[in-house]
């Protein structure tokens, strides 16, 4: 039997706010949620949702496949920072959880990023040139 330990979070609300870069070359990203794509370049699971949301200055929270995670980030310009991330305890099939390894651990790695497509699509890039993730604007219908 396996055991499962919840950390309750409280719930966020996704609002289809634009983000934007403002004059100062700050990126805004207060008030949006994005779906990830793409992981290092190996694609992800259709029905395993990587996401991240920025529902308070300072905060962010998302599912990372399986379980649900939250930490605080930085934001200075393009470059970005993510504190200690904390996460729920479930277990899901095998797949999702290396899926969520991978998420996790690009994570730990970024260090900048970029909104291209009018705003639709955010990368995140380590030390190199390519995008280590990309997300896709999640809109509110």
């Amino acid at each position: 039997m396996r055991s499962i330990i919840a950390v309750v979070l409280a719930a966020t609300v996704s609002v289809a706010t634009p983000a934007a870069q403002s004059g100062s070359g700050q990126i805004d990203l207060l008030g949006t949620a994005w779906l990830v794509e793409d992981i290092d370049g190996h694609g992800v699971i259709d029905r395993a949702r990587s996401t991240m949301e920025f529902a308070k200055a300072g905060q962010i929270g998302g599912l990372a496949a399986c379980n649900r995670y939250f930490g605080p980030v930085t934001l200075d310009g393009n470059m970005i920072a993510f504190g200690m991330l904390a996460s729920t305890r479930k277990m899901c099939p095998e797949s999702v959880m290396e899926q969520e390894q991978r998420f996790m651990e690009a994570l730990s790695k970024v260090n900048r990023l970029e909104l291209i497509h009018a705003g639709q699509v955010l990368l995140m890039y380590a030390d190199g040139t390519e995008a280590i993730l990309r997300f896709s604007k999640i809109v509110e219908k």
